[in-house]
Formats: structure tokens, C-alpha cells, sequence
């Protein structure tokens, strides 16, 4: 419905192109229904984090394929598990440390490659998150660093939220979203409407869809 609302504001739902044979929305239908995850996947994936609503993950789940492991020097290396279907990151914070780190550093960045120096990487007051090159899914992280030792390495986090990767699914009634970003998310879902129909305009949505109201 908000779709066919874009399409009509923007003068372009009375084209044939947007119809079937049978001259009615069905084709429309199917075509917003399987774009859906896409365009709020790639939302998720491009907004401020400032507007992002995560999911908490717990190291103690005990889900299958997660891993978590301190060093002797306090790094915390962790991998959430396969089926959590990660996406973005939203918060992580260590249980020694009251800072929140929102930010995610490439291990190949100038940043990232610091922090294998002990003497001038990021400090329980201070720290830094990096993400391993090489593995998308699920993701390797390595914090630098704790300020105590751990027994137990899931003691460490005290908070894991990020953004589930969304998949398309025939009965789905719907799927979760940051209600900040709902508008983006319309907006990016109607220029994917128009790309598949071959319409020059569809920019103009996508380009909508990367203004964030915050």
C-alpha cells in the first residue's frame, strides 16, 4: 500500500508497466513482497546507528557455533553463533568498562592495525572493536581491551545488540524494523520496484531513502 502511495504521488501507478496482463496489482504484489527483506537489509545496513533499534545477543545461550576467548593480555575475541543472522552492530560494551562502542574498525584500517601495538591500542576507557577481514559470516571481532581478567570469557560482555540480516519468507506477515528508518526503508523498496520494471526514476526514490530524519 505505501508503495502504490510513492507510485501515485509520483505520477507513475497508471502506467501499464506497473500492471499484468489481467490489468490488476497482483505482479506488483509478489514484486514488493520479495524485495522487502532487501531493501530493509540495505537500510539496516547504511543508516546513522544513532537510529537502529539491535537485538541483544547472550555469549551464555548456548547456541551452536558461537565463540568467545580472552587472551593474557586481555583481548576479547568473539563470534556471535551462524544462526544469529548478523547484520550490523548496534552496541557492544565490556563489563569493566562504561563505555558503549557503537564504531567498527577494519582490521586493515590504519585504526585497526594499531591496536596490535600494546602500548598505543585502546584501553578499557578507551576501547576499540575490530572486525576481522575475511569472514563475513558470522563475523570475528577482537576488543582491545579488558581492564580485569576473566574466569569466564561470556562474563566479559555486558552488552551485544546488533541488527538481524532479514530473508525472504513466502508466509511471512512481517518483518522487524527500526521504526525510525520505516520511511527509508518504503522509499528504498519503492526504487527497487521501479529498477525491476526498468524505470530511469528509480534513483530518485533511492536517493529519498538515504535521508535520515533524526
Amino acid at each position: 500500500m505505501l508503495v502504490r502511495k510513492n507510485l501515485d504521488e509520483a505520477g507513475l501507478n497508471e502506467s501499464i508497466m506497473y500492471t499484468d496482463e489481467n490489468n490488476d496489482n497482483l505482479s506488483l504484489d509478489d514484486i514488493v513482497k520479495k524485495n522487502l527483506p532487501e531493501a530493509i537489509n540495505a537500510v539496516h545496513q547504511y543508516a546513522p546507528v544513532s537510529l537502529l533499534e539491535g537485538e541483544d545477543y547472550s555469549f551464555s545461550s548456548g547456541l551452536g557455533g558461537e565463540s568467545i576467548s580472552v587472551s593474557g593480555d586481555g583481548v576479547l575475541t568473539f563470534s556471535p553463533s551462524q544462526s544469529s543472522d548478523f547484520l550490523r552492530l548496534v552496541a557492544f560494551r565490556a563489563s569493566d568498562s562504561p563505555v558503549v562502542v557503537t564504531d567498527v574498525l577494519s582490521e586493515a584500517s590504519p585504526e585497526g592495525r594499531k591496536q596490535l601495538n600494546k602500548y598505543i591500542r585502546g584501553t578499557y576507557d578507551r576501547p576499540r572493536l575490530v572486525r576481522l577481514q575475511g569472514r563475513e559470516t558470522p563475523p570475528v571481532f577482537k576488543y582491545y581491551t579488558l581492564r580485569n581478567a576473566v574466569s569466564y570469557p561470556a562474563s566479559a560482555v555486558a552488552t551485544f545488540s546488533f541488527v538481524k540480516e532479514q530473508k525472504y519468507n513466502s508466509e511471512a506477515t512481517g518483518y522487524p524494523i527500526s521504526r525510525l528508518l520505516r520511511q527509508n526503508i518504503i522509499d528504498w523498496l519503492t526504487g527497487m520496484v521501479m529498477e525491476t520494471y526498468s524505470d530511469q526514476r528509480a534513483n530518485a526514490f533511492f536517493e529519498r531513502a538515504k535521508y535520515y530524519a533524526e
